[in-house]
């Protein structure tokens, strides 16, 4: 039996609640943690030499990257049908995309289709709807959601990249190309100058998901007012069970946020649950189906009991008994 160990704060000055959740992987119960004795005379430590980064390589331009990243998937000696390579937005430093980044992963993506690479690409849009639908952004350092899109979609080889503007007005793109049945991860990495931006405004920062419609009343019609501003308190919330952590989540090692919003209705029940920024594994789903469950005082103006939109972060941490 999995044994769950879960604090929880509720911050109502800036009406966000969040829940730290914690497990520990192996499913036993912690040992009790020795007391650390310091040395009266510190003891030098062995330290493996790091293993040295590979270096990037310099291309062209993003033709010269389609020939590159193929010429590295041809030669793991993959199978055609399993040679799948996916192209995700290229972002901005700040983890954002922009529609430049858009635009230039549109272009990648394109010239790796070509007849002469004999590779199998995966649709762009069909990412974008995957991850619009999960609400879960792609990141190459998160692991776990790397190889949950690797399945899902079922492709094998996953290129990122980061545009920057530099202080000459040129864009560089970082990028990287992910094999995720390599131990070694990123398995080819190039810089790409881009050239000159056509407009700044391309370049400007936005969200990488299609953002959620706008809630504007509870679901009885209620007109929905802002918790804290013009005289309307915080609501309350008295009965709160935690999430808990799916078996999805603990086989993919997950660990993270959970971003969601709901409606506390005048009654003080949470209704609208939705996911703003997710996680995989079925966290998602334990997320919304405790939220629905709370029962909290609501809010109130004037004295009477008004409908809110309220934010929640729910910490997601799985702890491993092994320190190995």
């Amino acid at each position: 039996m999995l044994r769950i160990c879960i604090s929880c704060a509720l911050l109502l000055t800036v009406g966000i609640l969040q829940v730290s959740h914690a497990q520990d992987a192996s499913g036993k119960p912690e040992a009790p943690k020795a007391k650390s004795v310091q040395p009266s005379i510190p003891l030098a430590k062995y330290s493996p030499p790091k293993k040295k980064e590979r270096e990037p390589e310099t291309v062209a331009d993003l033709s010269a990257l389609a020939a590159s990243v193929s010429g590295y998937i041809s030669g793991t000696g993959c199978q055609p049908k399993s040679c799948t390579v996916l192209v995700t937005d290229f972002t901005l430093p700040d983890g954002n995309t922009s529609t430049y980044g858009v635009q230039q992963a549109d272009t990648l993506s394109r010239d790796l289709t070509s007849k002469e690479y004999k590779l199998r690409v995966t649709d762009r849009l069909r990412l974008q709807t995957f991850l619009d639908k999960e609400r879960v952004p792609a990141q190459s350092e998160h692991r776990a959601v790397i190889r949950w899109i690797s399945d899902e979609l079922d492709t094998r080889f996953i290129v990122f990249g980061t545009t920057e503007k530099m202080d000459n007005d040129l864009v560089v793109l970082s990028s990287q190309l992910i094999d995720t049945e390599s131990k070694e991860w990123c398995v080819f990495s190039a810089i790409v100058n881009l050239g000159p931006l056509g407009s700044t405004k391309d370049l400007a920062s936005r969200e990488p998901l299609v953002p959620l419609p706008q809630i504007t009343t509870s679901l009885s019609g209620e007109k929905l007012e802002r918790a804290g501003v013009d005289g309307t308190t915080l609501p309350h919330c008295t009965y709160m069970p935690n999430p808990p952590y799916s078996e999805g989540a603990r086989k993919l090692k997950l660990n993270g946020p959970v971003t969601a919003e709901a409606v506390i209705n005048s009654q003080g029940e949470l209704e609208n649950v939705r996911i703003v920024r997710g996680l995989p594994g079925g966290l998602n789903e334990t997320t919304t189906a405790a939220l629905r469950t709370w029962r909290c005082h609501p809010a109130l103006k004037d004295g009477k009991p008004v409908p809110v939109l309220v934010p929640f972060t729910v910490n997601f941490r799985l702890y491993s008994s092994n320190p190995d």
